[in-house]
């Protein structure tokens, strides 16, 4: 199994990863009437989008898709460049109506690769959870502190028994990006 390319976030004039989501709204391909498959074995999902916080908005900027028609118009945008299957639709501003929490994460730790799913926010140097209320910037905290607590006792990578189930749940666990 391959690890999962994250969505990227463009916060403070940074591109943060994408590694924790907790509510409504992002974007999906399916509520666009797009349908999607695998841009590759690193993106079973089919698509890779580009968040920004312009002020307080939550933009969409970028999005690469899985289409068949690899020259598709989306948003009224034709594809350009070089993805990870297809070009990404680039130069997007569309405002998106979120409400919910995100963690992003820059500096990823290389040595805590793991070969599978998304890689959780721990194992990145620099963290922030930023709250969102329909679309717009309401809070941002520094989660970097907690992040290398976890990563000085990290919990064990793998299923957590042996029980049936156990390894689905864990699959199912590290390609999720779902947090509390």
């Amino acid at each position: 199994m391959t690890g999962q390319i994250n969505d990227r976030v463009v916060y403070g004039g940074e591109t943060y990863s994408l590694v924790g989501e907790n509510g409504e709204g992002l974007f999906d391909p399916a509520d666009h009437g797009l349908e999607v498959r695998p841009l590759s074995t690193a993106c079973w999902r089919g698509f890779i989008a580009e968040y920004t916080v312009a002020g307080d908005r939550l933009l969409l900027t970028e999005v690469e898709l899985g289409l068949e028609d690899r020259d598709a118009e989306v948003f009224g945008v034709r594809p350009r460049g070089r993805g990870h299957g297809n070009p990404p639709h680039t130069g997007l501003e569309i405002p998106v109506d979120f409400t919910g929490g995100l963690l992003i994460g820059r500096d990823f730790v290389q040595d805590l690769y793991v070969h599978m799913g998304f890689q959780a926010a721990w194992k990145y140097e620099r963290v922030h959870e930023l709250t969102f209320q329909n679309g717009r910037l309401v809070g941002s905290v520094d989660r970097s502190e907690e992040a290398a607590r976890k990563r000085a006792a990290p919990p064990p990578e793998g299923p957590a028994s042996d029980a049936p189930g156990a390894t689905l749940e864990w699959i199912n666990q590290t390609f999720s990006r779902r947090y509390r």
